[in-house]
């Protein structure tokens, strides 16, 4: 059984943005995939990799997320351990649920995870990044 990681979107302000971010570290990489780096490995790695994803909380609600492709642990100039986690490029946006935010990550069990909705689509961004209290109120009369 896999199982998810959660990570807050520090300084994103709506998918558009994250997808803005992630293809701008991959332009100067110059890769083609998305990663993110943590200070210590997950201990649930293999747990990640059976299919878990990261589900990113942008604006106090959990809106997207991305499947997990590898996981890395790698040493810095200084010698010092680090995470990278590589994920695949592309965004699916979820049913919006509200989550606070949260320092580093958590894992979240497949059976609490948001449902898919479609793939990202960064010509249509603006109707993909409702504001979360509008999203709130929608989920809570059953139209989002």
């Amino acid at each position: 059984m896999h199982v998810n990681l959660l990570r807050t979107g520090v300084g994103v302000d709506s998918v558009h943005h994250l997808h803005e971010i992630q293809s701008t570290y991959r332009k100067m990489e110059d890769d083609t995939g998305a990663f993110l780096t943590t200070r210590y490995t997950p201990t649930r790695a293999n747990d990640l990799l059976n299919g878990g994803s990261i589900y990113w909380i942008i604006k106090q609600q959990i809106c997207v997320r991305q499947m997990i492709e590898d996981i890395q642990t790698l040493k810095d100039e200084d010698d010092k351990k680090f995470c990278r986690i590589v994920m695949n490029p592309e965004l699916m946006l979820v049913s919006p649920v509200p989550h606070r935010h949260i320092q580093g990550w958590r894992y979240l069990p497949q059976d609490k995870a948001p449902t898919d909705l479609r793939p990202f689509n960064p010509h249509e961004a603006d109707q993909d990044d409702i504001d979360p209290q509008m999203a709130k109120a929608l989920a809570e009369i059953g139209l989002l």
